[in-house]
């Protein structure tokens, strides 16, 4: 079916956020895929400018986007997260953010399955 290249568009899209709010010269974006007890989890870990707690639902939802203190105006079209969410939650996923401001963030997103079903 569908769903591993609609999976790759996720990851491509958290990558690709990362590497957008990241610091030039010295920005770090590390991937890490976790098998848990029934479950996949991916997490996506930037050194960006974090994310406000209050902006953390918000985020997923079309066309918000977190202005980048550095950048002036936001980037991007304000899609990309909430076509994520949609992707994740058909494959009976889900996604979120884990950040504070000036702390990086970090998105996980979790996936039903196991190391014997990969």
């Amino acid at each position: 079916g569908d769903r591993p290249n609609r999976l790759t568009q996720v990851i491509i899209n958290l990558l690709s956020n990362a590497v957008k709010f990241c610091p030039e010269q010295r920005g770090e974006v590390m991937i890490r895929l976790l098998a848990l007890a029934g479950r996949w989890r991916i997490e996506v870990i930037d050194n960006g400018p974090g994310i406000a707690h209050d902006q953390h639902k918000l985020i997923f939802e079309k066309f918000h986007q977190v202005n980048d203190p550095h950048a002036g105006k936001p980037k991007g079209t304000g899609l990309g997260l909430a076509i994520s969410q949609k992707i994740v939650e058909h494959h009976h996923g889900r996604i979120w953010v884990e950040s504070e401001l000036g702390q990086g963030a970090t998105f996980i997103v979790e996936l039903p399955g196991s190391a014997h079903s990969a």
